[in-house]
């Protein structure tokens, strides 16, 4: 483990791999990932309605179609529009003669149950069929006020000794990745610790039919408990922290001797991983800061940013 900084350097000098070559078919389907991700949102909504029975609204509020403003919601979230802007925007796409939306009934797409459940079941959709999978997951905090910066907050906390989860000023979330198509396969969102969304994201993923032949994993998770929580038959591959020993369970003894004996081979399959921190970041230059203020409507809000996300990916790397 003395060594560990040392082998990171010479691995990154001698072995990383390069970025990949910016070619013409990868811009072509930069220009056509929005007009693809609409289609996506077209189409698949109607399929996630289907199980729903839908219900009228309260007596004293007309029924809405619900399909049509759940549309109207993710293109929302794409688009990034305030819920004035996209009342405009409504009206203009709805020229067809069809119901208006007001500005206020767009708002309170974020807590309709039944809204919710077909954004449930677009994300399965878009997760793809059950399969195993080689994985990575990672946790990161979304902004919820454009003078607050996470990175200066963790680092102030972490010297105070103090849990940064419990500030109200970001949203936490942990999505589980399948490396090979940058789909999250698992996505949890709340105002808990990692550890804790991480096991509900975990949950659905199994839930909905996942099998783990591999995970990635930060520091944050390098304890043997990890085992428990993934399974036996999942290999975890996490660099242990520097006061680990040998002791431990057959899995944590597994991963300390591929990690001895292979290190490269070990570093090469740990910074995958890297992957899950990408596509974080490109969501959160993509979608920025979430608007909404009540804590049902945030979480709405970061799983519909999800199910964009798997679009986009598919579209990207089809």
């Amino acid at each position: 483990m003395d060594e560990l900084e040392w082998l990171k350097k010479y691995y990154n000098k001698h072995f990383a791999v390069g970025k990949k070559t910016f070619t013409g078919e990868y811009d072509r389907k930069l220009r056509t990932e929005m007009r693809a991700v609409v289609e996506r949102i077209t189409t698949d909504v109607d399929k996630a309605a289907e199980p729903i029975t839908l219900v009228d609204g309260k007596p004293d509020r007309p029924p809405k179609d619900r399909v049509l403003l759940t549309k109207l919601h993710l293109f929302q979230i794409l688009f990034e529009f305030t819920n004035r802007e996209m009342e405009c925007f409504s009206l203009m796409f709805l020229l067809n003669g069809e119901e208006a939306f007001s500005y206020k009934t767009i708002k309170r797409a974020y807590s309709d149950p039944v809204v919710a459940m077909i954004l449930h079941n677009l994300f399965v959709l878009s997760a793809g069929k059950p399969r195993s999978v080689d994985s990575s997951a990672d946790g990161t905090a979304i902004g919820l006020f454009i003078s607050k910066h996470y990175r200066k907050d963790r680092a102030k906390d972490l010297k105070e000794n103090k849990e940064t989860s419990k500030r109200k000023d970001y949203l936490y979330t942990v999505a589980i990745l399948d490396i090979d198509t940058n789909i999250y396969i698992g996505y949890a969102a709340g105002f808990k610790s990692e550890k804790k969304l991480f096991k509900e994201a975990l949950a659905r993923a199994k839930k909905n039919g996942f099998e783990f032949n591999s995970m990635r994993l930060d520091k944050y998770y390098a304890g043997q408990s990890i085992f428990k929580c993934v399974g036996k038959q999942t290999r975890v591959i996490v660099i242990p922290k520097k006061n680990a020993t040998i002791r431990g369970p057959k899995e944590w003894k597994q991963l300390i001797n591929s990690l001895i004996t292979e290190p490269f081979d070990f570093l090469a399959d740990y910074f995958k991983r890297v992957k899950s921190e990408y596509n974080f970041s490109k969501d959160k230059r993509k979608f920025g800061r979430i608007r909404q203020r009540l804590t049902e409507r945030i979480i709405t809000a970061a799983f519909s940013r999800a199910t964009l996300h798997n679009y986009s990916a598919k579209h990207i790397n089809s």
